[in-house]
């Protein structure tokens, strides 16, 4: 006879909970609310995870068991601290919470229901790589022709089965819309994706967007399975909800339907720009209309940005039609309008910039307190040259470092073999761009060039083309006319349009084929242009590209926190600082001129210039540059973007840049 033990559970303290003193009316309500869907909109800085983890909290405090609350979010880190504040509120009880990422949640569920989708319970987890290692052996596996063309990398094919996942569309509808030069491929790319599915089956593993797939699958298929869900959690709680996808919501919308809808999902509409990456406004917008009964809660109250700030932002996202209505109200004490500073171009955009953060960091403003948000990264090109000139330190959150950018170097070692002809590993990093063109052929090309006192007119040559596999000579041809134009070009002294050049020529198949993101480091390359306009020569260019890099290399202490963010506001969002910098704020670069030509892009790109205005705490600037130095028309007037125009001039401060140097370098 086996002998029974008792463990006794740790109880729900309650101690730390005190709802009249810690919350406010608004908050109270929500966390108060009784059974049946609820929506909270939860404004900026209005105590988001305040809410969420004193409704847990509180539901432990009633008697809920805690393994019967669901807490989803989008991050583990996010996770980690609403349990830790839960704890804090009622003890070591609140670890049996069920708390997790979406993906973390259905791993744990997996485990338990895996024969029900065709897995089993010991399934592997494919990380990043192993994704891109199986679609490259799918690839390979599909014998694609490829000599004509360049065939995506498996990193971009990956990303365009994920999107599709991620969207519900299919895969041929995907590639239409992100990247049509790929839709000679689209059938060998639904085949791809057939075969990695099986491959994975056979291999009993799963991606990332098989942890939702088949949780999903479990749900629709197994009702027996939803409805054990259902009683299991009887209370869900999903944060970020405006950043859901359409299976995200379809998952916890479809267990909640088996617990009476105890649902409550904690969000922003107003901060909803995630569309790039799959999530569905809808699904925070039309949750009432899917959910009957919701009660509704708005928090309003924000703590974070001054009066003037707020009164500001309301004024801009109030120009949306889509969405809640709310507007925020400011709990700190008066200070000063936000400032709109004309400049003349970008070169004065980052002067001004640069000198404010001098300014504030002698007023005592800590380097760390500021930050500097943008649309997009090619953005901070200029304003990150300028910053190293005056040695202050920055961090970039929006990805690597500019002139650190794959591509960006891709097109600085086409430059480097025009102006020097001996650099061995510019012309490596060339060569093996080339299709079944590997290390062992580089070296027999370098080889019998290096020999020549003029290497580039040696590879120039036809015999060099005799050194490459007979399935490389055509596009070796290519590249050789391609140098051939480029040098043609060089000696004109125009190194921004040697620059543009580069995209005039088969280096643009191999970036699309490799990267993601095609338009944006088209863009890039473009920007990268638009700096080389401060160097008279080549030469001078690509000495100041080094020089720039070793001087940033020197200035800055990795142990060293205290540094200026430059961040894309995408990757600034839930972030906050004292002083916060929004550039090129202009017709054309944002709103961006792609955006606006999507379905509903205009009010998306309302709602990210929203988030960037509303990170801010004390002081918020805003850049415009009056003149066009781009490739859309260089020297034309550009004017300031709809969304300054179309706030009230009482609601901010006119800047001015009285003097107007020419930052060159």
């Amino acid at each position: 006879m086996s002998r029974i033990f008792e463990v006794e559970q740790p109880a729900a303290t309650g101690l730390n909970l005190n709802l009249e003193q810690d919350l406010n009316a608004a908050q109270r309500a929500a966390v108060l609310a009784g059974p049946g869907p609820k929506l909270v909109i939860a404004g900026a800085g209005s105590g988001k995870t305040r809410t969420i983890t004193y409704r847990v909290a509180h539901l432990i405090g009633q008697g809920v068991a805690p393994s019967d609350i669901l807490l989803v979010t989008f991050t583990n880190k996010a996770a980690k601290e609403m349990l830790n504040r839960v704890e804090s509120l009622v003890g070591p009880v609140a670890s049996q919470v069920w708390g997790g990422t979406f993906h973390s949640i259905g791993n744990r569920l997996l485990r338990k229901y895996a024969d029900r989708v065709g897995l089993k319970p010991n399934y592997s987890i494919l990380d990043t790589e192993d994704q891109r290692s199986l679609v490259k052996i799918c690839i390979a596996d599909a014998k694609i022709k490829t000599e004509e063309k360049r065939f995506p990398t498996p990193r971009v094919v990956q990303d365009l089965l994920s999107y599709a996942f991620s969207t519900e569309r299919a895969l041929s509808s995907v590639i239409e819309e992100r990247a049509p030069h790929f839709i000679q491929w689209t059938e060998d790319l639904q085949r791809i994706g057939i075969r990695y599915m099986t491959k994975k089956k056979e291999s009993n593993a799963v991606d990332y967007d098989d942890l939702l797939r088949y949780w999903l699958q479990l749900i629709q298929e197994h009702p027996d399975v939803t409805k054990q869900l259902g009683e299991q959690f009887k209370y869900i709680l999903v944060d970020e909800y405006q950043d859901t996808s359409i299976n995200q919501a379809k998952i916890v919308e479809m267990i909640a339907a088996q617990n009476g809808r105890n649902l409550m999902v904690v969000g922003d509409d107003a901060q909803s720009i995630y569309k790039f990456r799959g999530a569905h406004y809808d699904n925070i917008l039309d949750f009432p209309k899917r959910n009957e009964g919701t009660e509704v809660f708005k928090l309003e109250e924000n703590y974070r940005s001054t009066p003037e700030i707020l009164n500001f932002t309301n004024a801009s996202i109030g120009n949306n039609n889509h969405q809640f209505d709310k507007t925020l109200v400011s709990m700190r004490d008066k200070g000063c309008l936000p400032v709109i500073v004309p400049v003349n171009d970008l070169y004065q955009e980052a002067g001004f910039v640069a000198t404010r953060i001098q300014q504030l960091l002698d007023e005592g403003v800590r380097l760390k307190e500021m930050a500097v948000l943008y649309r997009a990264h090619m953005h901070s090109s200029i304003l990150q040259a300028e910053l190293i000139k005056r040695g202050l330190r920055y961090e970039i959150r929006s990805g690597v470092r500019f002139f650190e950018q794959a591509h960006i170097k891709d097109v600085v070692a086409h430059l480097k073999v025009l102006e020097n002809p001996f650099d061995e590993m510019a012309w490596r990093r060339l060569l093996l761009m080339l299709p079944r063109v590997g290390n062992a052929t580089v070296t027999k090309i370098w080889n019998a060039v290096n020999q020549s006192a003029d290497p580039l007119n040696t590879f120039l040559q036809e015999p060099t083309s005799r050194l490459v596999p007979a399935g490389a000579k055509d596009a070796f041809v290519r590249f050789q006319k391609d140098l051939q134009m480029l040098l043609s070009l060089k000696d004109r002294d125009d190194t921004p349009g040697l620059i543009q050049a580069v995209l005039d020529t088969n280096y643009v198949e191999f970036m699309r084929a490799t990267y993601t993101g095609i338009q944006n480091r088209t863009e890039d390359v473009q920007q990268l242009a638009l700096f080389a306009r401060s160097y008279p020569t080549l030469s001078e260019f690509l000495t100041e590209m080094i020089l720039l890099g070793e001087m940033y290399g020197q200035d800055v202490d990795s142990s060293d926190d205290d540094q200026v963010v430059l961040s894309s506001i995408h990757q600034a969002k839930g972030l906050e600082w004292k002083v916060v910098f929004i550039i090129r704020m202009c017709e054309g670069e944002f709103p961006s001129e792609r955006a606006l030509g999507e379905h509903e892009g205009e009010e998306e790109e309302r709602r990210i210039f929203y988030v960037a205005a509303t990170r801010a705490e004390d002081e918020l600037y805003i850049t415009h540059p009056m003149v066009d130095m781009g490739f859309r028309g260089g020297g034309q007037m550009m004017q300031p973007s709809r969304f300054i125009r179309e706030v009230r001039f009482t609601l901010y401060e006119q800047g001015e840049v009285r003097s107007t140097p020419q930052y060159r370098y």
